[in-house]
């Protein structure tokens, strides 16, 4: 599975939202927006909530090791951020960063898209040397595709069954969709952006090898509906998976020991024994 990379997206005027001068003009107050950055980007992976761990959320003394930032500052910065809105505190203790969602973007890291940003970043560093380099390398570009369009054809023409031919040129190859790979969704869940995360038999089937103390069936069923009445709680695309295997766990630590099944007792029957004690034959 192709690896996603994260970053923040600041508008260009970040700087002048009154917001973030009020807190730059404060006594140390360059101190406290380096600190609010760092917090946004901590944040990402929880979805804009600070926490260590899906069940320790980050405090001030914890927000002062990672960021590297005076306490004196972090408790400070804290009192401020949530005064002015730029950060909120949960029923929890953990503290959330509002503007995350609207911040993130990400970029696929699957070679496809690494060829194309190389080839793009080629031709940028074409335009800024000289005009002659760009004819050559557009040049360069529609001779490989050709090439690369024939050879496919005459592929595609001997037999179905050979594969495509390579690309001569690595730099310039076309973007070719990867196989599909993609399953029968069995059930799936609400996002926080109201598309859905499905689920495959597939997952299923390891899910149930992994956790064999409960019902991962029914635990599902039990996340879908609670996606359903929890709609400020939604999980993004990216942290569905880990919240489905964090729920998952809990359920199997928490289950009773499946006990083995006792066997029946054979009844005796009252007419073995005569008002004596004696056994009757």
């Amino acid at each position: 599975m192709a690896e996603k990379f994260y970053w923040l997206k600041l508008q260009r005027d970040f700087f002048k939202r009154h917001d973030i001068r009020i807190v730059e003009s404060m006594p140390n107050g360059k101190d406290y927006v380096l600190f609010y950055l760092k917090l946004l980007c901590e944040s990402i992976d929880h979805e804009g909530r600070l926490r260590f761990s899906e069940t320790l959320p980050y405090n001030e003394e914890m927000l002062s090791t990672i960021t590297d930032t005076n306490i004196d500052i972090v408790r400070s910065a804290v009192k401020i951020f949530i005064q002015l809105g730029l950060m909120s505190l949960l029923d929890d203790g953990t503290f959330y960063m509002g503007e995350i969602n609207k911040m993130i973007g990400s970029e696929a890291s699957s070679s496809n898209a690494i060829r194309q940003r190389r080839y793009r970043e080629n031709h940028r560093r074409a335009l800024l040397e000289s005009p002659q380099s760009v004819t050559e390398s557009v040049t360069e570009s529609n001779a490989c595709v050709t090439e690369s369009v024939t050879k496919n054809n005459e592929s595609k023409s001997k037999s179905k069954s050979k594969s495509k031919s390579k690309n001569t040129c690595y730099e310039l190859e076309a973007s070719d969709p990867e196989p599909s790979e993609q399953e029968p969704i069995v059930i799936d869940f609400l996002l926080n952006d109201k598309t859905s995360y499905g689920v495959t038999q597939k997952q299923i089937n390891e899910w149930v090898e992994l956790f064999p103390a409960i019902d991962v069936m029914q635990q599902l069923r039990n996340i879908k509906a609670w996606c359903i009445s929890h709609p400020e709680n939604r999980k993004t695309k990216r942290g569905a998976l880990k919240f489905i295997f964090g729920w998952l766990t809990r359920e199997q630590n928490s289950a009773r020991p499946i006990r083995a099944p006792q066997k029946e007792r054979t009844p005796v029957s009252n007419e073995v024994f005569d008002k004596g004690g004696e056994e009757v034959w």
